[in-house]
């Protein structure tokens, strides 16, 4: 008979993931290095993860859920521009506040080992793209994939974590600079 899994190894073994990953990256993390971050044996992982991937998988998983859960207060009744410049701001606010974690999700991303069910848009995915599709429904832009913008909202978001991570005096400044590429990008203006 098997002992309990416990949550809080579990938990321990996610957290070393991100730290190992971030700082060796995916493809040369042994479990082995993750294992021992994590204060467990090998056999252990393995006993919450089969496979690596199923270890990769659940962390991006868990990255994601982290997110959502900090769009609680999303203002669902705002407009676009209210609802973008929240999701810009919490998105800074988490690449600011962890940015291993945003290391290892862009890694994760780029894997190609993501079971499909794990690559399906989460909820912040489907308000970008609404928000979004308000903004230039009938600008320069109505015609491109919402998909895209998305993207191009991603990534200069990233490009602006890690220019403020870089700069911490430039926070404010950048913040508003970066917010008002993407708004006057997607309006036209």
């Amino acid at each position: 008979m098997s002992r309990p899994k416990s949550e809080d190894k579990r938990k321990a073994i996610l957290e070393a993931a991100v730290r190992v990953f971030a700082e060796q990256g995916i493809t040369n993390a042994p479990t082995a290095a993750i294992s021992k971050a994590a204060g467990v044996a090998e056999g252990s992982l393995f006993n919450y993860f089969k496979t690596k991937n199923d270890l990769m998988n659940e962390l991006y998983f868990e990255l994601r859920q982290e997110f959502s859960r900090s769009l609680a207060d999303f203002p669902h009744s705002g407009d676009a521009h209210t609802r973008l410049r929240y999701i810009w701001n919490r998105y800074l606010d988490l690449g600011k506040a962890h940015p291993k974690r945003l290391k290892v999700i862009a890694q994760l991303r780029a894997s190609g080992k993501l079971f499909r069910e794990n690559e399906k848009p989460a909820f912040v995915f489907f308000e970008v793209m609404n928000a979004t599709h308000e903004v230039v429904r009938n600008g320069e832009l109505r015609d491109a994939p919402p998909e895209y913008l998305v993207l191009a909202m991603r990534s200069l978001a990233e490009i602006t974590i890690e220019f403020i991570n870089a700069n911490p005096e430039s926070e404010p400044a950048c913040r508003e600079l970066g917010f008002r590429l993407l708004w006057k990008g997607l309006a036209g203006q």
